[in-house]
């Protein structure tokens, strides 16, 4: 299991602040898929970055395994990098144009080559094997980046997060940049590829409709903060955070043809200059003077939990 604890993280620029994460604390549980959703600018990246030690957070920690992040070694972060992988969101800039698809596969194998013992024909035949696993071909092995669709770069890309063997999968908004037919392809090969390898996802989108079929787990994210957490199927049947409810209520439906989305008005607060209360208390329907004063404390909710003075 993956637990993150009161994690966060500041940007400094010049004489400036800047708040992405403030005390986020949830967990992943072993093999399955956690969503992280909300609006950009909530932190969502910021904290897949954190956990793959691209960022060092300020306060706070997450722990995997035997490791907690505060007490981590270099032989702990490269322990940690053999087993968590990350695709990311841009299927053409994540993959480096000048190098072959074979090349650009293994590189993995040959940066942790002292922990995975492989001459050039092993390290080869496990390239053409995940390859084939995300529907691929050895045809594919001497070709650039370039010579394929967006689609198939995205499953380059996860055949690169693959080649290790990792026990968790980082995806950082892996099919907004795709097609949506060719979303649901990559969508069914995640989802074939987790019970076939027992892999855990953190998986990050703004898409609910995606989250709401892929997740077991769902993290909703506010101006840095987790304002609510909870089975995905209990989220989405009773949200308890206005935020959340507002979320689901600009979700396209077919139920909702012919009827006008419900837009979120207001802007979200300044990171430099994060409100004492809710975050969301000056875009909440609900919000009461003590919200926009003191930060709600966490309230249970059938395995999950959320943040907020007057919860629906």
């Amino acid at each position: 299991m993956i637990r993150f604890a009161g994690l966060s993280k500041i940007f400094t620029s010049g004489k400036n602040r800047i708040h992405a994460l403030q005390n986020v604390s949830f967990d992943v549980p072993q093999g399955s898929v956690t969503a992280v959703v909300g609006e950009s600018g909530s932190g969502k990246s910021t904290l897949a970055r954190v956990f793959t030690g691209l960022y060092q957070p300020n306060g706070g920690y997450f722990a995997y395994g035997h490791l907690m992040s505060p007490f981590m070694s270099q032989r702990d972060w490269r322990w940690l990098r053999r087993r968590v992988a990350m695709v990311f969101q841009d299927p053409y800039s994540s993959l480096n144009p000048r190098l072959r698809i074979e090349q650009i596969v293994s590189e993995p194998l040959l940066i942790h080559r002292r922990k995975v013992h492989m001459n050039r024909q092993q390290r080869r035949d496990r390239v053409i094997e995940v390859l084939e696993q995300v529907g691929l071909n050895s045809d594919a092995l001497e070709k650039y980046p370039h010579e394929f669709s967006g689609g198939q770069r995205q499953r380059i890309g996860i055949a690169r997060a693959l080649v290790l063997h990792p026990e968790v999968l980082v995806l950082d908004e892996p099919i907004s940049a795709l097609d949506v037919s060719i979303q649901a392809q990559v969508l069914n090969l995640l989802s074939d590829l987790r019970h076939k390898e027992n892999l855990t996802y953190l998986f990050i989108a703004h898409d609910l409709g995606v989250i709401e079929y892929i997740s077991d787990y769902t993290a909703v994210m506010y101006a840095g903060r987790v304002v609510e957490y909870n089975q995905t199927a209990e989220l989405f049947r009773r949200p308890r955070h206005p935020y959340t409810m507002s979320l689901l209520d600009a979700m396209p439906s077919i139920k909702k043809i012919g009827q006008p989305f419900k837009a979120l008005e207001g802007e979200t607060p300044s990171p430099i200059h994060p409100p004492p209360g809710c975050p969301f208390a000056k875009r909440c329907f609900r919000a009461q003077d003590i919200c926009q004063q003191e930060m709600p404390q966490p309230s249970q909710n059938k395995g999950g939990f959320y943040y907020c003075h007057n919860p629906l």
